[in-house]
């Protein structure tokens, strides 16, 4: 019963917030983390974060937001992106992490966790991205198709030196062979995934059309990969990103896709997303940051900087204009799921401390919010321009 209250509680509030911030026209999801910081530990405490029912609802969040990002991205666009994306990814990640290196040695912190901070701070929340070009009318624009590539390619690039990080920790050293395998897996897996996609693409509306379970065969699509994904040591998101690619409009029959699409989108953002995004909220600790004011700036300055410049000058490089190429280097910078679960894994193996973890919280938090605010007044620019 208790947890049927949270939920309760939770479901009120961001609804309320939604509709208020809707009618201001203001992106929603900023109205969901708000009313997560409202009923959280932060402000009332009316909803307990330790709640398993809301933990589970906000993994299907980050499950169901994916899947519906790929089902509304074409996947010819994300390839014809791949290089620019690349480009992107390497100049925001490599920037983040450097600077992220460099001021945390600068507040006396041990070299593994430095480096820990820094790739911390290369992680782009794939799923904040796509819901904020979806809520600012940009998700089918070559700024939210390089922008997406280049988060799916951020998050590949943080899990790898994630894996390099734990092994100097545990062992003083980077061990070849495991790092190798893991560059291997990630490899295999993205060239299997797209070579079915494309050789499946003729069979699949016959098969999802059959007996018109469309919906629950694409779950099951979805579920297989995320946790094909989790086994070779990459976040389910990708996987079920990578499902929605190929499940789309030009493959199935149309009237089967709007059904199986209408579907996923009222589970993603009617309900289990704003779990998700409110949920973020609950892991913010004012308490062990406030001692810390000078430091929690300096990582969140180089955050966004990192951010704007590696990847805003990558895509002005590309020929993006001024307006695209500020909105690109924004959008790298939401942060959320990934970070929070590498973020947690740094503090259980001992890696970072209590304040550090609270500090890529809250970085993670506000950085995030920066980017909706931003992207919120700017696409309004760009639409006018």
């Amino acid at each position: 019963m208790p947890d049927f209250m949270n939920l309760l509680i939770l479901m009120v509030v961001v609804w309320t917030a939604g509709k208020i911030f809707r009618s201001l026209k203001l992106p929603v999801v900023f109205g969901e983390l708000i009313g997560g910081i409202i009923v959280g530990p932060a402000v009332l405490g009316m909803v307990s974060p330790d709640s398993e029912t809301i933990k589970i609802l906000a993994e299907l969040g980050i499950f169901f937001l994916m899947l519906h990002a790929g089902l509304e991205t074409d996947h010819k666009e994300i390839f014809k992106s791949s290089k620019k994306s690349l480009l992107v990814a390497a100049g925001g990640t490599t920037l983040s992490f450097i600077l992220g290196y460099f001021v945390a040695r600068l507040f006396g912190q041990e070299v593994i966790a430095s480096l820990f901070i820094g790739m911390g701070l290369s992680i782009t929340a794939i799923a904040m991205a796509a819901r904020v070009f979806k809520d600012c009318k940009l998700l089918h624009t070559r700024i939210s198709n390089i922008s997406l590539g280049a988060a799916v390619m951020e998050n590949i690039f943080a899990l790898i030196l994630f894996s390099v990080i734990v092994s100097l920790a545990e062992q003083g050293s980077v061990e070849l062979l495991p790092l190798l395998w893991l560059l291997t897996k990630v490899i295999i897996f993205f060239v299997i995934v797209i070579f079915a996609g494309v050789k499946s693409a003729r069979y699949l509306n016959k098969i999802i059309y059959f007996g018109n379970k469309g919906f629950t065969l694409t779950l099951i699509i979805a579920l297989l990969m995320g946790l094909v994904a989790e086994a070779i040591g990459l976040h389910m998101i990708i996987g079920a990103f990578l499902a929605g690619l190929f499940i789309n409009e030009e493959v199935l029959d149309k009237r089967v896709f709007d059904k199986i699409e209408d579907r996923v989108y009222g589970l993603s953002y009617g309900f289990f997303g704003p779990i998700f995004f409110a949920s973020l909220a609950f892991h913010l600790n004012i308490d062990h940051f406030i001692g810390a004011p000078y430091f929690l700036l300096a990582v969140l300055g180089v955050a966004i900087v990192g951010k704007m410049v590696g990847s805003g000058l990558a895509a002005k490089w590309l020929k993006l204009s001024n307006l695209e190429s500020a909105i690109v280097g924004l959008s790298m910078n939401n942060r959320g799921a990934t970070e929070l679960v590498i973020a947690t894994l740094g503090l259980q193996l001992g890696i970072i401390t209590q304040n550090v973890f609270s500090i890529l919280v809250a970085t993670a938090f506000i950085t995030t919010i920066v980017s909706i605010l931003s992207i919120s007044f700017l696409s309004k620019k760009l639409k006018k321009a």
